[in-house]
């Protein structure tokens, strides 16, 4: 009867464990990796973005001067490049590389319409204005 009752608890154990193990693994799919950093810089890029757009919200309502713009800019252009980079080291599942590639697209676009604000803002120029702007909608 022991023997019975001390098989019985093993058991029971055993597929206590398992259970536990199959409904509450400890350990990530490639996948979950993946979608859960490609979030977080999707977040960090949203932030990025929205810090530096008050900013020019402030240029545009003449708080802030061209050459102190410009400033503010050189101060953002690297967060984006880190932002790039990060996204550059992402492993990303087979099939999904595309979501990662295009990511990356946008932050460089971003970036280079930064850029080309910055040179507006130093020289005048409408052209690298728009620049600005085409890169800004690629984004």
């Amino acid at each position: 009867m022991k023997k019975i009752l001390l098989g019985i608890m093993i058991s029971a154990v055993v597929i206590i464990s398992l259970s536990l193990v199959i409904f509450f693994s400890p350990f990530k799919s490639n996948m979950q990796i993946f979608s859960e950093s490609f979030n977080v810089l999707v977040s960090k890029s949203q932030d990025l973005t929205k810090q530096y757009q008050e900013e020019v919200g402030k240029w545009n309502m003449k708080k802030l001067d061209n050459l102190t713009m410009v400033t503010i800019t050189d101060k953002y252009l690297p967060h984006f490049a880190k932002l790039e980079n990060e996204a550059r080291n992402l492993t990303v599942p087979n099939g999904y590389e595309n979501i990662k590639d295009s990511f990356i697209r946008s932050i460089e676009s971003e970036a280079a319409s930064y850029d080309h604000f910055k040179k507006y803002l130093l020289t005048g120029n409408r052209t690298e204005d728009q620049l600005s702007i085409d890169n800004l909608s690629l984004a």
